[in-house]
């Protein structure tokens, strides 16, 4: 059973709500969920991407869906174009730059993510070599433009949604290229999940509780971190301060710099390079790095060095 009270707990029921509407069983379970729970001040944004010969197809069941609740549907169609980490990435760029125009200050985008695809993006990142932050799994609420995007269904597996959607007869879209194997993620969920589940019985939970501690425990280091190091987290950092810590201490406070200042993380060998130019060697004038995120989702970063400093700054 999915319980309101969770599901609208990282809600502001005071501000606009946007429902990002696929037509999926995990947006069309929270379309409804908020209608049947008489949430009036929300409305649908469907995302046609044209990459299926069915676009226009979902497109129409999500304005008759919306027609018959009763529900604004603001319908977008985009045109895909490959960059970098390919089709998947540049899809979600495209969607999150929609969201981020419809955001007005503190409004929310609610986004279908349930426990299961945080059970997902944990093996993906931790096959792909993430560091401990990307373990950390999805995030229940972040901002997005002036705005917030929040996942309500987080808590709640794949089962439960299915199951209230069968219970309720709600019809929606079955996507088919969820099932094409050659998307990395579509083999974790279709193939690998599958799996370990057939050995070890709801894998997936316990995954997604695992990303959820190490989400709690990342918080609590960097809560401490920045107490200890506060004075060097920042966008100039003397050089000579940096070359008394452990390489590891420099690592995480250039990482955080970097956080704080809305800079995509960069890969260990850039972060190596970064090391190498300015700790390990004697930096002048003509020292710097420059790094960029494959699918644009973040501002790259540039370090130079300057009196004496390291410079950060976005690319």
């Amino acid at each position: 059973m999915i319980n309101f009270e969770e599901l609208t707990f990282h809600l502001d029921l005071n501000k606009k709500i946007y429902v990002a509407y696929s037509g999926g069983p995990d947006s069309s379970a929270l379309l409804y969920l908020l209608h049947e729970n008489n949430i009036n001040n929300f409305e649908a944004i469907h995302i046609n991407h044209s990459l299926s010969k069915n676009a226009s197809q979902w497109q129409l069941h999500c304005e008759q869906v919306c027609e018959g609740l009763k529900v604004k549907l603001h319908v977008e169609s985009i045109e895909i174009k490959p960059e970098g980490d390919g089709l998947e990435s540049a899809a979600r760029k495209a969607r999150y730059d929609i969201f981020s125009k419809y955001l007005n200050f503190n409004e929310q985008i609610l986004l279908g993510h349930h426990s299961n695809d945080v059970a997902e993006t944990f093996l993906l990142r931790l096959f792909r070599g993430t560091g401990v932050d990307g373990l950390d799994g999805l995030a229940v609420k972040r901002k997005v433009g002036e705005g917030y995007l929040v996942r309500p269904l987080i808590k709640f597996s794949k089962d439960q949604i299915l199951n209230y959607l069968k219970i309720n007869n709600i019809k929606y879209i079955n996507d088919e290229s969820n099932f094409e194997l050659e998307q990395d993620r579509n083999y974790i969920r279709n193939t690998i999940i599958p799996a370990i589940e057939n050995r070890w019985n709801k894998a997936s939970s316990r995954i997604a509780k695992t990303s959820g501690f190490i989400k709690d425990r990342n918080s609590s280091y960097e809560y401490l971190f920045n107490i200890k190091f506060q004075s060097l987290i920042k966008n100039k950092i003397e050089v000579k301060e940096l070359k008394k810590l452990d390489e590891v201490f420099i690592i995480d406070i250039l990482r955080m710099s970097f956080k704080n200042l809305g800079i995509a993380m960069p890969s260990k060998k850039i972060i190596e390079e970064i090391i190498k130019t300015f700790i390990k060697s004697n930096p002048g004038p003509k020292s710097e790095v420059s790094w960029t995120r494959a699918d644009n989702d973040q501002p790259g970063g540039h370090i130079c060095y300057r009196d004496k400093c390291i410079v950060i700054s976005k690319k």
